[in-house]
């Protein structure tokens, strides 16, 4: 009787630490693994290859190179521009890891927070001219954070901000019970009122269509004008001349963005010259421990998969 072939692994993720690859290799006895780029893999392997982990889109021409391909997961919890229409048309199944990254984006959150109210941008300038220049700190205690999206990253958010002292409204597309470190949860029909009311308006939704464009010209005529704006995670939540003109003309008092319409952000953009706009290269779920929580999460679900049981899988259609 002929021997069913290995289960094979394509490793999509360059920045991979190599102990990473080994720890997955030992860990699955007869497991077949490759660790390369799209131009590294060998078309013969891949071809019978049914699983793919990986961190880069999924183009559309993988598909001739993968025609075994049953499974693929990614290393991020939001993932709509990375699945190009034949991954997203296709029966193929594909998971995410949802949560790992809450903790870090959190504490980013929060640092983002308190670096605009304890006036560290303008320290920083009086300091490159040599100047003793006394700015009054703000404090936070009893100001409100509005949180859109009250997924596990704005959950985590939350429950710092609320540690703070701080009164937190937020929205969620779906509402729950409101847990007690929330003072308002709201659904997407009273965003107005999360507009009007935070100091600070952290964004914390999927990048998905659904949300493209959704906060614009008249949803920042409704904000404060002492108010700060923080997005860590919803790529084109804000088209970009909206940005530039919001802050350029000082509608809100500044901004930390982490997550832009366009990325990288090339040079000739605008958003560079603004003095009251700290600019983040996507650094907000980083951490030096990134790989060591990654890596149990995709050992338990490639277990899962290769013992025939359920996965938790995502909708194609949004991407989380």
């Amino acid at each position: 009787m002929e021997s069913l072939e290995p289960h094979r692994v394509w490793i999509r993720i360059p920045d991979l630490p190599r102990e990473s690859v080994d720890d997955l290799k030992a860990s699955f006895d007869g497991v077949n693994f490759w660790f390369g780029n799209d131009n590294q893999i060998d078309p013969l392997w891949a071809s019978k290859a049914d699983i793919v982990f990986t961190s880069l889109a999924f183009p559309d021409s993988l598909f001739d190179l993968l025609p075994r391909l049953r499974w693929v997961q990614f290393t991020r919890g939001s993932v709509f521009e990375l699945v190009h229409p034949a991954l997203r048309d296709s029966v193929i199944p594909v998971s995410v890891i949802r949560t790992i990254d809450r903790g870090q984006f959190s504490e980013f959150v929060m640092g983002c927070i308190l670096l605009w109210a304890k006036r560290f941008p303008q320290f920083f300038k009086a300091q490159e001219k040599r100047v003793w220049e006394r700015i009054m700190p703000l404090e936070i205690a009893g100001m409100t954070v509005g949180i859109l999206g009250l997924g596990a990253i704005g959950t985590e958010c939350a429950k710092r901000a609320n540690a703070f002292g701080m009164r937190v409204v937020a929205t969620k597309r779906k509402m729950i019970d409101k847990p007690e470190f929330i003072d308002e949860l709201w659904t997407a029909e009273q965003l107005p009122d999360l507009l009007s009311q935070a100091d600070f308006l952290v964004i914390c939704l999927p990048s998905s269509p659904e949300v493209d464009g959704l906060l614009d010209f008249d949803a920042f005529k409704l904000m404060k004008r002492t108010a700060y704006l923080i997005n860590v995670t919803a790529d084109r939540v804000i088209p970009e001349h909206v940005l530039v003109k919001v802050l350029k003309e000082r509608w809100i008092a500044g901004a930390v963005l982490d997550a832009f319409p366009r990325q990288p952000l090339p040079p000739d953009s605008e958003l560079w010259d603004l003095d009251n706009l700290v600019i983040t290269p996507r650094v907000g779920g980083f951490t030096p421990n990134r790989w060591k929580r990654l890596i149990p999460v995709f050992k338990n679900n490639l277990q899962r998969y290769l013992s025939g049981q359920e996965l938790d899988v995502i909708d194609k259609r949004i991407g989380y």
